[in-house]
């Protein structure tokens, strides 16, 4: 089988292309998703020098390049996603980070070297989940020559749509939430076995099912953090202490990030905050005495370390060494 170096981009085709997805991605433009995932497989199909390339053989083939990491392919996956099954511009919280961590990826893309060959007439490995966005920046057919329809007619049809809408949708918003529900599920069950890709990915499907769920970006950030990410971390905890304030999970969760990252001043307000909400939380009353114990409040830090009782923060200063932020 034929082997090639796949040819670089020019310098100007792709500062030009870059140039062009960060006027898209840029939140003062409010693109759609298709808008967005188009502008991001053009990208990718410059970078590589292989337009006839799109959807889960592109994402595949970037990454086999080493343009990609594996959380970048997944920020592409997201985006494309969305764009197969919207058509409006980022409407939530969910949505815009959807479109920050692809955003995310392609500047990142765009700044690394190729690290492999291509092979001609080779299948390019996939990336599961990803879905080709459909071209519906296809131009539609000239139909102004037909008929319009009449004024009753139209009013009928809007009338049907209503009523369609009132019937149907709370049915389809308990079929949604109780999908998130099962999905968010199946990631638990398959982080808790260390499967920890498939529990990657049914969370994120899980935010895009249920906006207004902080649940799964908790674990999203949780495992971010875990794997030492915590840029990416306190995006994704920042975003569901947002979507849920009340949150004493996502609370937590975002003081633990902070300990980690030497923030020990920050951890403890939102440690604080999370015993506000359930004042029961030993993980917090624990890790609250690490934040202080950083903070050389020390008489505080015993009080709260000997409320929480045995675990890990007894590993703390003044009592030992601290080691990780948060379970």
């Amino acid at each position: 089988m034929l082997m090639t170096a796949v040819p670089d981009m020019t310098r100007t085709d792709a500062r030009a292309a870059l140039d062009a997805a960060r006027v898209v991605f840029s939140p003062d433009h409010a693109a759609t998703a298709v808008v967005l995932w188009h502008a991001a497989q053009h990208l990718l199909q410059q970078l590589i020098a292989r337009p006839e390339l799109t959807g889960q053989a592109l994402v595949g083939e970037v990454r086999r390049l080493g343009r990609l990491t594996l959380t970048d392919a997944h920020a592409l996956v997201a985006l494309a996603a969305w764009a197969d099954r919207a058509t409006g511009a980022a409407s939530n919280e969910a949505e815009r980070l959807i479109v920050r961590e692809a955003w995310m990826a392609l500047d990142h893309a765009a700044s690394q070297p190729m690290t492999a060959t291509a092979t001609q007439a080779a299948p390019s490995p996939s990336v599961p989940g990803v879905v080709s966005a459909p071209d519906r920046l296809r131009a539609a057919p000239d139909d102004r020559s037909a008929p319009a329809p009449s004024s009753h007619r139209r009013r009928l049809v809007v009338g049907v749509l209503v009523l369609l809408l009132v019937v149907l949708g709370g049915g389809s918003w308990w079929w949604f939430a109780g999908r998130a529900d099962r999905t968010l599920e199946r990631g638990v069950e398959a982080y808790q076995r260390g499967a920890r890709e498939v529990a990657r990915m049914a969370f994120a499907e899980s935010a895009r099912l249920d906006p207004n769920d902080a649940r799964p970006l908790v674990y999203l950030g949780r495992m971010s953090r875990e794997d030492g990410d915590l840029a990416r971390a306190r995006r994704l905890l920042t975003t569901a202490v947002r979507v849920a304030p009340g949150s004493a999970i996502a609370n937590r969760e975002l003081a633990a990030l902070m300990l980690a990252d030497g923030q020990p001043e920050i951890a403890r307000r939102f440690y604080v905050r999370a015993l506000e909400i359930d004042p029961a939380d030993r993980s917090a009353q624990g890790f609250l005495g690490c934040a202080l114990a950083k903070l050389n409040r020390n008489d505080e830090a015993r009080r709260w370390i000997a409320r929480a009782g045995p675990g890990d923060w007894q590993r703390c200063a003044p009592f030992g060494e601290y080691e990780k932020g948060g379970n």
